[in-house]
């Protein structure tokens, strides 16, 4: 039975070609459409059940996390496969914890993405993302680990607003908040809402700089 693809993406032209290079791959049932990367696609992933999902990098890094997040919440066992523009290890790195099993650079060859994608979906091919498995020497890093879309989440935890209010005033689902502050967690080397709220009035979050950080 070949196993269901889902394609996330936020530009209409490049879903088109990939969605060709991917169905000219034998070993998959390829989705009509793509699911609209510019918007929360954690309901749309549980309605299609893919087994694999296909991130094209969206116009926004923050937003394209958000995406890997919200399917890895919605399917534990999905191969999530990032497209990016480029192979930075920082960016691989947040891709990893976002959820992300894989990434292949669109300067690959057209018609050798599916090629490749079919091999990672059966488990032929395997990379460690480097510093996410080395996720232990990271803790702690402090503000300049956070993403803005974590540094934004921080600011109204520490104002005391509920995650429920944090998903509605981003336009995000409750579920990837949930993603972010763990993430908010591990980076700043705490264990909860309220450990990271000290942190950031402590750290001068609230400050026009943090402190440690360069303007």
């Amino acid at each position: 039975m070949k196993a269901r693809l889902l394609l996330v993406a936020d530009d209409p032209l490049s879903a088109s070609l990939l969605r060709g290079a991917l169905q000219g791959a034998a070993s998959f049932d390829v989705i009509d459409g793509y699911a609209d990367g510019g918007a929360p696609c954690g309901a749309t992933v549980a309605t299609y059940q893919p087994d694999v999902v296909v991130v094209d990098e969206l116009r926004s890094r923050d937003a394209t996390i958000s995406r890997i997040g919200e399917v890895r919440a919605e399917l534990p066992a999905a191969k999530i496969i990032l497209l990016p523009t480029n192979m930075e290890p920082p960016w691989l790195t947040a891709a990893a914890s976002a959820g992300a099993d894989a990434a292949i650079a669109k300067t690959a060859r057209l018609d050798g993405i599916g090629a490749l994608v079919r091999e990672i979906a059966a488990g032929n091919v395997f990379h460690a993302f480097e510093s996410y498995q080395s996720a232990p020497r990271t803790a702690g890093l402090g503000l300049r680990a956070l993403t803005e879309r974590e540094l934004e989440i921080l600011r109204l935890v520490a104002k005391g607003t509920p995650n429920s209010r944090i998903a509605a005033t981003l336009w995000i689902t409750e579920q990837t908040v949930k993603f972010h502050l763990s993430n908010v967690y591990r980076k700043l080397g705490v264990s909860n809402r309220t450990e990271a709220s000290h942190y950031a009035y402590v750290h001068g979050l609230f400050e026009t700089t943090p402190r440690g950080v360069a303007a």
